[in-house]
């Protein structure tokens, strides 16, 4: 029965590879999708873990980090608190189509960290130089490789990044370049914490508390406790934490998931209808020989299954080759990806579904067709 239904797939090759190509572009972009969204997840994490903090504190209501904000006289009392040894503040903002380097290249968007020079968290990129040093006065920053590789930008260039009369400051100096392993961090660069805050009229986002390991417990009890609009979090817990934005972009995959199954379904439905319309006579003759309905359907069923599976194993290294293309080509390395054993195990799962879903209509009608009705088609 198997070298049956093998001949009967390929007997018509193009129907067949469109359907499977199909299939296959569904798949590629479910394990895309889920790769990268697991891979922003898993960036996140290793970037608050690799900051060596014990707690990260931020505002407990806010809907996302760029509506954190914690005053500086509460950040003075948090200092205060019996186990903490140090606190480093941390802002940030976004620049779009900034023009960079020699030539002015534009570049989509760019992560500005406000980093402090005399705290702890700025002492995390010393071990990632690559050229120069940190950056110790306002004028001074720090950029990404690859912010610096696009734009052609070497130590001693100035840009002039946000162009504020009040900053006191026209251009700033690049006085080192970084290679992060967060490969988003790498399109970022690193500014002086003050004037961060001066741009966006904004207060501290984050606080990076290190505290003793048998105080760790109590600080983040008389955080949540002293302050009531502010959270303390250990860095694994820190994505967790904002799970409803995580939520959006999971609902959206099983939009995506959904809609990927519809249309896969129906063009192996459209294939396996024409498919057993032209073999009526075929499936007649069969019938007659001794086929039973049940052996109709189990066969149509499985090249409708045997169809989708293939094009999903195709559809699983296109999602593979083609989210390692759009990472390389996106700018500004911001996308990201994990690839787990769950993704394509899901990705496979989707392509054994459709096939099922597509095949069981075609099964039934062809396991229904009367013999002697079925030899008669012309």
């Amino acid at each position: 029965m198997f070298g049956y239904i093998w001949r009967q797939l390929f007997q018509r090759k193009v129907r067949t590879l469109l359907s499977m190509l199909g299939v296959a572009v569904s798949v590629a972009g479910i394990v895309a999708l889920i790769s990268v969204a697991h891979g922003m997840r898993s960036s996140l994490d290793s970037y608050m873990v690799e900051s060596g903090a014990s707690l990260i504190v931020f505002s407990r209501d806010a809907a996302g980090l760029e509506y954190s904000m914690i005053a500086p006289e509460e950040i003075e009392k948090i200092k205060q608190f019996d186990g903490v040894e140090d606190v480093s503040r941390s802002t940030f903002t976004m620049l779009k189509s900034p023009l960079l380097g020699p030539t002015h290249k534009p570049y989509a968007l760019i992560f500005v960290f406000g980093r402090f020079p005399d705290e702890r968290i700025m002492q995390r990129y010393a071990a990632m130089l690559k050229r120069g040093r940190l950056p110790k006065e306002r004028h001074e920053i720090m950029v990404g490789l690859t912010v610096a590789d696009y734009a052609g930008m070497k130590i001693g260039d100035k840009l002039p990044l946000f162009r504020r009369e009040h900053l006191g400051i026209k251009e700033y100096e690049i006085v080192g370049v970084f290679h992060s392993p967060i490969r988003w961090e790498n399109g970022g660069l690193v500014v002086h914490g003050d004037v961060v805050m001066q741009e966006t009229g904004k207060p501290v986002s984050l606080l990076f508390l290190y505290t003793r390991a048998s105080a760790r417990e109590a600080v983040q009890a008389a955080v949540s406790g002293t302050f009531n609009h502010l959270d303390a979090v250990t860095p694994p817990q820190f994505t967790s934490r904002f799970a409803t934005q995580m939520e959006v972009i999971d609902d959206f995959i099983m939009l995506v998931t959904v809609i990927a199954m519809i249309l896969g379904v129906l063009g192996v439905l459209n294939t396996m209808m024409m498919s057993v319309s032209e073999r009526t006579r075929e499936i007649g003759m069969l019938r007659a020989l001794g086929w039973s309905r049940g052996l109709i359907i189990k066969a149509i069923m499985t090249e409708g299954v045997l169809l989708s599976l293939v094009g999903g194993i195709f559809g699983l290294g296109i999602g593979y080759v083609g989210t390692e293309i759009l990472i390389a080509v996106f700018p500004g390395g911001w996308l990201d990806a994990l690839y787990e054993p769950s993704t394509f195990l899901f990705g496979g799962g989707v392509a054994l579904t459709v096939g099922v879903l597509a095949a069981v209509y075609p099964a039934v009608r062809a396991a229904n067709l009367r013999p002697v009705e079925a030899l008669r088609y012309e």
